[in-house]
Formats: structure tokens, C-alpha cells, sequence
């Protein structure tokens, strides 16, 4: 497998088709309520040729036979035989086969799927493989490949049966994932690319974002709420933070807040018998009624609703 840098014009054109959509049929979406799913390539086969994307959900794939040419971000891959691939929300991606014995397996997540275990974030938010940045694209033996794929086959047999304890299991194969994929990044000990300014200014933001959270007590309340006070916190303009976020991530800086407000009032409307005023106070909405309105017009239903369901 080998890496080299994608030309700059392709680059260019990586980013004229970011907000392209596609047809449904493409590729398998998480379930939205759901947020997992995973399958297999005999029976959800990858298409030939996926041009530049990103996607509201994370990815982790398994290629145990075929090649291809994938690029991620800047970065460009050859993929020859078993493969495994970390791939997070936030950059551009391209795939391109170039063999039609493509096998093996993927599964997708969202980070919802941790609403309701303890510590949500801390496999998902923190994991160093799915984060921006990261280069998680690893070559891997037989041996590596036969324990790789025998975790997958657990993960397809437990989506598809509803046996007890469903969920916890999921969670438990996709650590599993996780914690194998740590393995081969320590083995591998590829040095890091350094980051670029906006890489590092983006970092700060969302690293700032994330250690508001999560909201333990009900007379706790997140202090910074904006694009502009989180500039001033950062010792920067909020154009330029934007804008830096925005070339990082893909999101802008509100669309981060909002993202990130918009879990913790899920998991507290879900894990705490808190009053929805209260809720609306912790995540910095000094009216209830302003509360309820962002709630509802971001997930379709009003708080009072999405707790008894």
C-alpha cells in the first residue's frame, strides 16, 4: 500500500463536488434512530467509483480481498488485499476500484449510537483513529484478517438477531474494532503529518466544544454558546475561526454548537428526571420556549415527546 499527495487539481475538484448528493442505492446509510449498521460486501457491494464526499457518519471498513485507489483529504492510497480503514465525518473522500473481487465488510455509526451507555463520548468523540487528521489505512496479515473478520461476522449476526442484550453487544464488537485498530497504529508507528494552522485552530474549537461537556449537575451551565465568544476565548477573529473550521471540518462553527447542544439535550432529556426548564437552563437557553423551539426544529419533535418515547 502506498501513499502519495493528490494533485491540486484534483484537490480543486474533490471540493466542487463536496455537496453533491447521491442516489440512495450508493451506499447503505446508519439507521437514523438506530445509528448503526453493518454489512456485508457480498450482499451490499461498494460501487466501482464514489467521488469526493463527506458524510454525516462515521466508517469502518474492512477489505479482505480486492484493490482499489482511495484518497482521504490530501492523501492518496493504494489498496491491495486486506485492508482496514477508520474514516470520520469531517474530511473529503474519494474510492475508486480497480479489481472486481471486492470483499469484506463495513460498518457505520453515528454518534448516537452511545447515548446510552455511560461516558458516551469516549469511545466515539476521543477514539485517535476517527478523528480529523488521522490516517487510519491499515495493511494487514492473514492473521490480523482472519481475527478482523471473525469480529465482523459477530457484529452481522448480532445486528440481524434481536437477541437479548443486543445493544451491548454491538458496542463490545465495535470496541473490539477500536481497540485492534490502536494495535496496528502502535505497530505501524507511522510519524504524524504536522497540522496546518486551521487544523490546529479547528482542534482548539472543537477540544474548547467538547469540555463543556457532559453536563453532570443541574446547576452547571455551558458558558460559551457562540461563534463570537468562542473567538474571543481563542484569541482570534470569529471570521477567521470560521473559516478555519469550516476548511478542517466541513461544519461551520454554529453548526458544531448546535450539533453538540443538541446531543447533551438528548442524553439529559433521556438520562435525568431533570425538568425541561431546567435542561433548557444547563444548555444555555435562559427561556424554556427558545429551548423547546431549537429542539424541535432540529429533531422533529418537541422535548417533552422525544423523553416519553
Amino acid at each position: 500500500m502506498s501513499i502519495r499527495k493528490t494533485p491540486a487539481i484534483l484537490l480543486q475538484r474533490m471540493e466542487d463536488f463536496t455537496e453533491k448528493l447521491y442516489s440512495p442505492h450508493m451506499t447503505p446509510k446508519a439507521p437514523l434512530k438506530g445509528s448503526f449498521a453493518v454489512h456485508d460486501r457480498a450482499d451490499h457491494p461498494c460501487v466501482d467509483e464514489v467521488t469526493a464526499s463527506r458524510r454525516d457518519y462515521y466508517k469502518i471498513s474492512f477489505i479482505s480481498k480486492g484493490t482499489g485507489i482511495f484518497t482521504m483529504g490530501e492523501d492518496h492510497f493504494d489498496i491491495e488485499g486486506p485492508t482496514l480503514l477508520f474514516l470520520n465525518p469531517h474530511e473529503v473522500k474519494t474510492w475508486r476500484a480497480t479489481s472486481d473481487d471486492q470483499e469484506g465488510y463495513f460498518c457505520l455509526f453515528t454518534d448516537l449510537l452511545f447515548d446510552t451507555v455511560h461516558a458516551p463520548h469516549e469511545d466515539l468523540l476521543h477514539h485517535p483513529l476517527l478523528q480529523l487528521g488521522a490516517r487510519a489505512v491499515f495493511k494487514l496479515n492473514q492473521q490480523q484478517s482472519d481475527y478482523l473478520q471473525s469480529i465482523f461476522r459477530q457484529l452481522l449476526k448480532e445486528y440481524h438477531e434481536n437477541a437479548a442484550f443486543k445493544q451491548e453487544a454491538i458496542l463490545i464488537y465495535l470496541r473490539l474494532l477500536m481497540l485492534e485498530g490502536k494495535r496496528l497504529a502502535t505497530e505501524a508507528q507511522a510519524p504524524q503529518r504536522p497540522q496546518t494552522a486551521a487544523q490546529a485552530l479547528a482542534h482548539r474549537f472543537t477540544d474548547m466544544l467538547e469540555k463543556q461537556f457532559p453536563i453532570e449537575y443541574n446547576h452547571h451551565q455551558v458558558k460559551l454558546k457562540s461563534a463570537k465568544e468562542f473567538a474571543v476565548n481563542l484569541n482570534t477573529h470569529p471570521n477567521h475561526l470560521n473559516a478555519c473550521v469550516k476548511q478542517a471540518t466541513g461544519r461551520t462553527v454554529s453548526e458544531h454548537i448546535r450539533m453538540r447542544l443538541l446531543l447533551e439535550a438528548r442524553l439529559l432529556l433521556i438520562h435525568t428526571d431533570w425538568q425541561i426548564a431546567e435542561i433548557a437552563w444547563c444548555l444555555g437557553f435562559e427561556e424554556p420556549g427558545n429551548f423547546t423551539h431549537f429542539f424541535k426544529n432540529h429533531s422533529g419533535q418537541s422535548p417533552h415527546i422525544y423523553r416519553i418515547q
